[in-house]
């Protein structure tokens, strides 16, 4: 028999929200899916927590055995977790998703004759992509894009989603939406802002010098680049660039910025989180 996947991608707007989802989809989704056997192995009696380690019989004959893990990322390491299913070790799993949870999985199956998993009836699943951005990775472009920005003195520089034809989000939401028609112009109006941005020189001396700039908001990280630019890091990392974090660098910027509403688009739903303040200058 061949398996049969069911799969969701889609991008999750931070560490909470995506761990809501991940319980749901665990949990409610294994039990609308097998809605019979998911309740019924949470309760199973006479399953064996060595089995998860060893190579024994995980319970009677022909009963519902199942387990709950997590691969979760720390101090540079991925460490495996898990438990036997059952109601009482399920709530282990809502500790590990609000954890930096690099891959989660449920699994239920009938035993065969020797106790050991025979028939998989249901294997649940949730992965993080993300962590091909993870801390480490987020640690490696930020010296990258520092390291040939004190080589270059340019006229912008960003850390953000990849959208097409090289554009900004500011670009694409409020004009002109092809970079040649930006970059001109780019030592007087910033093309965008961003988690991680390079600030010219010239538009970093019409906003005060590196001293205003870091003094205009509680930002991560403010350097000052060979030939007077400013690396501006507001946030520790790439996903804390929301909410009051934009609109904090929208107010520091504004001064430089194209003026012009942002537009909002039909396909904003299936498209990554928008990182931009939705606001005119003047």
């Amino acid at each position: 028999m061949r398996e049969i996947r069911c799969e969701i991608d889609t991008e999750y707007r931070g560490t909470e929200a995506l761990a809501d989802l991940a319980w749901r989809w665990l949990t409610e989704g294994a039990e609308r899916l097998e809605e019979e056997s998911f309740p019924a192995v949470l309760d199973s009696t006479g399953q064996v927590e060595e089995s998860l380690k060893k190579s024994v019989p995980c319970g009677p004959p022909g009963s519902l055995w199942g387990f709950l893990s997590a691969h979760i990322v720390g101090r540079g390491r991925i460490s495996r977790r898990s438990r036997v299913l059952t109601r009482k070790n399920l709530p282990m799993l809502r500790e590990w998703l609000a954890l930096d949870v690099q891959l989660t999985e449920t699994a239920v199956y009938r035993l065969d004759d020797r106790g050991m998993p025979g028939d998989q009836l249901l294997r649940m699943s949730v992965a993080r992509d993300e962590r091909r951005f993870g801390p480490a990775a987020q640690a490696s472009m930020t010296e990258l894009l520092r390291d040939f920005s004190q080589e270059m003195d340019p006229s912008y520089a960003q850390v953000g989603y990849g959208l097409s034809l090289g554009r900004t989000e500011h670009e694409e939401r409020v004009g002109p939406p092809l970079p040649p028609k930006t970059l001109p112009d780019s030592r007087r109006l910033l093309r965008g802002y961003e988690w991680l941005m390079v600030i010219p020189r010239e538009i970093t001396q019409q906003l005060g010098g590196r001293d205003c700039i870091a003094a205009a908001g509680d930002f991560h990280r403010v350097e000052t680049l060979r030939d007077g630019a400013v690396l501006l890091q507001v946030t520790p990392e790439f996903g804390g660039f929301t909410g009051e974090a934009i609109e904090r660098t929208w107010q520091l910027v504004r001064p430089a910025l194209r003026p012009g509403m942002p537009k909002r688009f039909d396909s904003d739903a299936v498209r990554p989180p928008s990182r931009i303040w939705y606001a005119d200058i003047d």
